[in-house]
């Protein structure tokens, strides 16, 4: 279980949390969820990974349709070379049968392309109250507030994304918003609007 985040942190997000909720980044990437979730929830639903299409999948990835990351269609080609291993690998994510980790590692070792980014931005889709994204921004923001776990030497992906998992619901639970407005909200931190004004965008 991770360790309770310090209370000083929890200012700082809660003040940030605020602050985003006046800007573009909470129009652009925050109100948009509900109308992405309708969409692809059934693209990545259990039943149609089986069968699921090239075009469906690479729709997905543009940020035109996402509304919130506009670097997952770069490894688009990569990813759909093999279109019967990414579906299995797809079938394989979305299954909450078995232990995340273990999906997580089969699926991201099976498609040469799919990391961490992809593979969490469509858990968060197909399980917005479950799933947090790990991708570059939010571990720079974690990273920045000192609230980073520390992994074992040779943990596998999945073990440390969930990991990270927990520290993003146990977020989620003392800020008392969604796993989807906090991911915006490490973009916002990260941001010229933010509070790590003069990082990088990553977005």
């Amino acid at each position: 279980m991770a360790e309770a985040v310090p209370a000083e942190i929890i200012g700082k997000l809660r003040e940030a949390l605020v602050g985003v909720k006046k800007t573009t980044v909470y129009r652009e990437i925050v109100e948009p969820r509900d109308a992405v979730l309708a969409r692809f929830q059934p693209v990545f639903s259990a039943e149609h990974t089986p069968h699921i299409t090239e075009e469906e999948f690479r729709s997905f990835l543009l940020l035109e349709n996402n509304h919130h990351w506009s670097g997952l269609h770069r490894q688009g080609p990569r990813m759909c070379a093999d279109m019967a291993k990414l579906r299995q690998a797809l079938t394989t994510l979305v299954n909450e049968a078995q232990p995340a980790a273990e999906r997580l590692d089969k699926a991201t070792e099976m498609v040469s392309g799919m990391g961490k980014n992809v593979a969490s931005a469509i858990l968060i889709v197909t399980q917005p109250d479950r799933y947090g994204v790990w991708n570059n921004c939010s571990e720079a923001s974690m990273n920045r507030l000192g609230i980073w776990p520390e992994f074992d030497r040779g943990e596998s992906f999945g073990n440390r994304y969930v990991k990270v998992n927990q520290i993003l619901l146990q977020l989620r639970d003392t800020l008392q918003t969604d796993l989807w407005t906090l991911d915006a909200l490490w973009w916002y931190l990260r941001s010229a609007g933010g509070q790590g004004a003069g990082a990088p965008p990553c977005r």
